[in-house]
């Protein structure tokens, strides 16, 4: 099949959302698909698989442009839907949004959660779920784990809900050996601190939190970084690549000698993307 992974959003966008176009690219292309990527521009004669829809939803008249074209399109859906909005945004164009959903081929979704939202706004046969999993370009050999750490652990991600206040108690606690990574900084310093902190973090939100983000933790794990989380909800399993610990007892575990790299690689492989992929094309 010929596919076009389509990549919707400026610059920095595709910045943070490098892991999921390349993972669909390398993926689709083991499964010998003739697939290209592009930034913002559908290609007539191939599939075109959005990823961004809901910037696509934006602009009304883009997406009366789509519908009254040949341009055929499928959705791929890394973002909380919940029936009514994109990730709780006030004011989200909805019947635009959905306009597009009943226009595609199918929507893909790495979300068990998303499902019953989606099938409340279109035919539920059109809803397609592929679990996240590992893909060998993932492995960066730039990034070498060190045997002795300088820092204790590496957070990357928003701060929002009750993360800032858990943030704030791990820097009380281990002080400037707890490193934060935000929106504002260089991705590149993320590979560095990657190779140098001895434990990844992924830290729940809170209760409005419906699933685990996969993309950092498949990044973190593919180049040797075990990861320390607290629970949260999870329908996906994507937690089986951490060591799940009660918050109360996080700081602590910080400490604590990491589990070893054959392990943790077990883990990450155990779900192919490649694989998971297949099931839904």
């Amino acid at each position: 099949m010929k596919i076009n992974v389509c990549h919707i959003g400026n610059r920095e966008w595709l910045d943070f959302k490098a892991d999921i176009a390349y993972g669909l690219l390398f993926a689709l292309e083991e499964l010998g698909h003739d697939v290209v990527m592009r930034i913002n521009n559908f290609e007539q004669n191939r599939l075109n698989i959005i990823i961004g829809a809901d910037f696509l939803a934006a602009s009304e008249d883009t997406v009366r442009q789509i519908r009254g074209s040949t341009i055929d399109y499928a959705i791929f859906e890394v973002e909380n839907f919940d029936g009514a909005t994109i990730n709780q945004r006030p004011n989200f164009p909805l019947s635009s949004y959905t306009s597009l959903v009943e226009g595609a081929r199918f929507v893909i979704t790495p979300y068990l959660a998303n499902l019953s939202a989606y099938a409340g706004v279109c035919d539920a046969a059109k809803i397609r779920y592929a679990r996240w999993g590992f893909y060998e370009q993932l492995r960066d050999p730039r990034i070498v784990r060190r045997k002795d750490f300088d820092f204790e652990a590496l957070f990357f991600g928003l701060l929002k809900g009750s993360r800032a206040e858990k943030v704030d108690r791990l820097v009380n606690t281990h002080g400037r050996t707890v490193k934060i990574l935000g929106r504002n900084d260089p991705l590149t310093v993320k590979d560095y601190f990657v190779a140098t902190c001895k434990w990844g973090l992924n830290l729940s939100y809170g209760a409005s939190e419906k699933f685990i983000n996969p993309f950092r933790l498949y990044y973190m794990a593919a180049n040797g970084m075990p990861i320390l989380a607290d629970p949260g909800a999870d329908q996906d399993g994507y937690l089986g690549l951490c060591e799940v610990v009660g918050f109360e007892h996080l700081p602590a575990r910080l400490d604590d000698a990491v589990i070893d790299a054959d392990t943790l690689a077990e883990r990450c492989r155990a779900h192919s993307l490649s694989q998971n992929l297949k099931a839904v094309l």
